[in-house]
């Protein structure tokens, strides 16, 4: 891909998250933000709006962010398609078997498709994230979804 096709897209998807990101925070403004105290119903949709815009500036203005393709120009497949079915595996794990087998299948199976990563890194940042979506969530937060369905 040529370099100005490059900048052209990364200012155009910038651009385009840029404008969702205002559009939200003007509708945001409608329900109302409340008090510190009292929030309103305002007040996360601004929040997600503005988010949305900033990263939508530092998308157009940071040339590394629109890097999103593999070696040689062309899609990075294995990329795509190992954390699609990682989400698949949180999904359906996590009905059946609870947060901690989802967790552990959903990180090890998105971190295969790195293609500088090895097996073992993702087995220990798979252990790893298991062990802190089970502090977080299941002993701090005390997430719906149980640790482990016996």
């Amino acid at each position: 891909m040529h370099a100005s096709a490059s900048i052209v897209r990364r200012y155009a998807a910038g651009g385009l998250i840029l404008l969702l990101g205002l559009a939200v925070v003007l509708e945001a403004r409608t329900f109302g933000l409340g008090t510190l105290a009292r929030v309103g119903p305002g007040l996360f949709p601004m929040l997600v709006g503005g988010a949305l815009g900033v990263i939508g500036l530092l998308i157009a203005v940071t040339p590394e962010a629109a890097e999103h393709e593999g070696e040689g120009g062309r899609p990075d497949w294995r990329g795509w398609f190992c954390i699609v079915l990682g989400i698949v595996l949180f999904m359906v794990l996590g009905e059946h078997l609870g947060l901690g087998p989802a967790t552990f299948a959903c990180v090890f199976v998105s971190a295969l498709g790195d293609r500088s990563g090895s097996v073992r890194a993702a087995l220990v940042l798979a252990l790893a994230m298991t062990v802190v979506a089970g502090l977080v969530f299941t002993l701090a937060l005390k997430f719906q979804m149980p640790f482990w369905r016996g």
